[in-house]
């Protein structure tokens, strides 16, 4: 592990080296957990869009996601 560390410190300005470092490396456990929220969000906006296609025009009104998480707006 120090090996490593002090060969990315030794070679870090070379540019395949830096291109790599450069990189945000993640626990896979994380990285298909972000890739699974991808798919599940994916999946529902085209849910929306399949539900709002196939409706009578005006019923399923378009609502943005930054808006659908507001619960309530205190005064």
């Amino acid at each position: 592990m120090n090996y490593n560390q002090k060969l990315k410190e030794k070679f870090q300005f070379h540019p395949q080296i830096r291109r790599i470092a450069q990189h945000r490396h993640l626990p896979k456990s994380i990285y298909y957990q972000i890739k699974e929220q991808r798919i599940m969000r994916e999946a529902r906006r085209r849910k929306e869009q399949n539900r709002r296609k196939h409706s009578k025009p005006g019923s399923v009104p378009l609502v943005p996601e930054r808006k659908k998480h507001i619960v309530a707006v205190v005064k």
